[in-house]
């Protein structure tokens, strides 16, 4: 006797494709299509993007922004900030020789009560004592700190990611000693 065969059904044919949107303080953009079976598959997801894709500026090509998915209303997915670096080639191209890098890893707390890890990054004009590297650091971790506990998540997280608290930090550190620059190289929210 000859056997049946059974048709397998193809899995791709059953998903549905969810258009994913970024956050309210981005203008919600849309920022990718992905596929599921089920919407609750798609929370938890993280989406990867750069600030260039956002805001069509290419200066900020370098920037990158991780979006995790919190929310699914019908085919749309809602997300919000997870994480914020720069690419380490960037930072990378950024010290020269006869220059120090000097980093700062904090965690902060917002006025929300949001927690937040941001590592900033200055770069000197040139070689640096360690007595004043360590001047630049804690100036540098005083304006962090004071720039988060005066605004909300989303006003600090915009700030930070457009460069304006960086730049802060470095009107502030300059004066201990000449830099090339200050980026704020990582940030890591909580829930």
């Amino acid at each position: 006797m000859a056997k049946k065969t059974l048709k397998k059904k193809d899995p791709w044919k059953l998903k549905k494709w969810y258009s994913v949107y970024a956050p309210k303080i981005f203008g919600n953009q849309k920022i990718a299509d992905i596929p599921a079976t089920e919407p609750e598959q798609l929370i938890g997801r993280v989406i990867e993007t750069t600030l260039r894709d956002l805001t069509g500026d290419f200066t900020k090509t370098h920037v990158k922004l991780f979006f995790k998915i919190t929310d699914v209303k019908g085919e749309s997915a809602y997300t919000e900030l997870k994480k914020q670096e720069l690419l380490r080639s960037y930072m990378r191209s950024q010290v020269r020789r006869n220059t120090t890098k000097v980093d700062r890893i904090m965690d902060v707390k917002t006025k929300d009560g949001r927690k937040a890890r941001v590592q900033v990054t200055a770069i000197t004009a040139k070689r640096v004592q360690q007595s004043r590297e360590k001047e630049i650091r804690n100036i540098l971790g005083n304006v962090i700190k004071q720039e988060a506990s005066n605004k909300d998540i989303e006003q600090f997280v915009l700030e930070l990611v457009l460069g304006k608290i960086a730049s802060a930090a470095y009107r502030e550190a300059k004066k201990i000693y000449p830099l090339k620059r200050v980026e704020i190289s990582k940030t890591k929210i909580f829930a």
